[in-house]
């Protein structure tokens, strides 16, 4: 079994970067990918940048160059639904774009021509999750999570990303991109997101001041998956 851990920013790839041992870097096209070992399993870790395009590049070279068996995508979100707050964690068990638009054509809102409205996670993967989860002591919920290249800081974006997906727990930027790579590749995948913020007009502040525990708690995730 060959994990590939995929995560957007520096502050939420360093606790996993810190357990990986046997480390050895390969870089292609500007992305710099780490092989090594976590708790004897084998992990490719790499820092994708922020936003849909370079989660998609990352997942499909994740796939294609490394042959992973399962893509996990960690890292924060900002919690849109009801009852979530910072510090809370998301599992995946659908991803979808909230800033996709072609119901000209007939599609749904979020749809992409010729793609699925949503892209299912991995049931079995998320299963696994949720039992690792028991250890961490985290309040862990699963669902719909959405994507979109903006960061949400305004109840008026809250309500208007809720308006065409009311199920949506978080909303991020990547983790959509990284499930229709995926789906394209009949890989399993699942995103793992930590909550900085509620999207809210203070967003940018709560941003800042909890995305390094944020971090933590999305790879404390993934720590207890590898050593189950």
């Amino acid at each position: 079994m060959k994990y590939g851990i995929l995560c957007a920013m520096d502050e939420e790839i360093e606790t996993l970067k810190k357990a990986l041992i046997n480390e050895n870097v390969v870089d292609i096209s500007g992305v710099s990918f780490y092989e090594g070992t976590i708790s004897d399993q084998d992990v490719i870790l790499v820092r994708s940048g922020i936003g849909k395009v370079q989660a998609g590049l990352t997942t499909a070279l994740l796939i294609t160059q490394f042959h992973v068996d399962v893509v996990i995508n960690s890292g924060s979100a900002g919690g849109i639904g009801k009852g979530l707050h910072v510090g809370d964690v998301v599992l995946s068990t659908q991803t979808a774009y909230h800033d996709v638009d072609a119901r000209a054509f007939d599609y749904v809102y979020g749809q992409l021509p010729q793609q699925p409205a949503r892209f299912d996670a991995d049931k079995t993967w998320v299963a696994r999750l949720e039992k690792a989860a028991e250890s961490t002591g985290l309040n862990v919920k699963t669902g719909l999570i959405v994507s979109g290249d903006q960061f949400i800081a305004s109840h008026e974006a809250v309500e208007q990303i809720l308006k065409h997906f009311p199920d949506a727990l978080s909303s991020e930027m990547e983790g959509a991109a990284v499930g229709q790579v995926a789906h394209q590749f009949n890989t399993p995948y699942v995103v793992v997101r930590a909550m900085s913020d509620v999207g809210d007009e203070n967003a940018g502040v709560s941003f800042d001041d909890f995305i390094v525990e944020a971090g933590k708690r999305s790879a404390q995730m993934l720590l207890a998956l590898f050593a189950a």
